[in-house]
């Protein structure tokens, strides 16, 4: 799930503050993934290794450390997160729950961008800027969409 911010003044550095989010994460995982349930989240308590291991989701980042997102991430950030959750149960019931396991925190940038038109072709002909790394999109499920936008513009071109 992706959280945005857009600060406002005084405030000028959401590069330095995601960097301190992200150090955070490390500084508490020696360097790894945190995991944390889901229930543990809602009743404010860090997962550790017992309760993972009593859960019915297995990690499958078998490297993930057991923990508390708490301690990185802003409680904006943890609410907004429980509430969408909460909110995809009505399409995917069974996503708000217990042993639903939490990943974090990942920290993206997304200052640098190409300017773009509607089929995602800079000012450079038959240049494209697609995909997750391009700065335009928000997540594998838009950066997919790019493809398939220029795929379909690339096609009606050969086409005449």
């Amino acid at each position: 799930l992706l959280v945005s911010t857009r600060f406002t003044e005084p405030f000028n550095q959401p590069i330095e503050y995601g960097k301190y989010v992200a150090r955070l994460a490390n500084m508490l995982t020696g360097g790894g993934v945190m995991v944390q349930r889901l229930g543990d989240v809602i009743k404010g308590r860090r997962t550790d290794v017992d309760r993972l291991k009593k859960s019915t989701t297995i990690p499958t980042l078998k490297s993930a450390v057991p923990g508390d997102l708490s301690y990185v991430l802003p409680a904006r950030y943890l609410t907004s997160i429980i509430e969408t959750l909460k909110a995809f149960n009505n399409i995917a019931p069974g996503l708000y729950a217990k042993n639903t396991l939490l990943y974090g925190a990942e920290v993206k940038f997304y200052s640098s961008k190409v300017k773009v038109g509607k089929n995602f072709e800079p000012s450079v002909k038959n240049l494209y800027t697609i995909g997750d790394g391009a700065g335009i999109t928000r997540g594998l499920m838009q950066a997919s969409v790019t493809g398939v936008v220029v795929g379909r513009d690339i096609a009606s071109r050969l086409a005449g």
